[in-house]
């Protein structure tokens, strides 16, 4: 049991470490800055798809769809 305690009492210095260094005022500022910035950035990204359902569907037969009635079935152990 003292092997398990001395492994213990290390993860919680490592846990405190950690806490620490994240409760630093500059890191918190840095972080939230961070965010403002790049949620100022993809406000102005917008996204659109324009496409008809027949161009997704001929877009993925391109990339390879096939709809499962359109596929042959063959069985090559003979039916019972």
């Amino acid at each position: 049991m003292v092997r398990g305690s001395s492994i213990n009492k290390r993860i919680v210095y490592k846990i405190k470490i950690f806490f620490d260094f994240f409760s630093d005022r500059k890191i918190l500022i840095g972080i939230g800055i961070g965010i403002l910035i790049t949620t100022f950035i993809m406000s102005g990204v917008k996204i659109q798809y324009q496409m008809s359902k027949s161009q997704i569907e001929d877009k993925a037969r391109s990339m390879g769809m096939h709809y499962p009635d359109e596929m042959k079935v063959m069985d090559k152990g003979g039916s019972k």
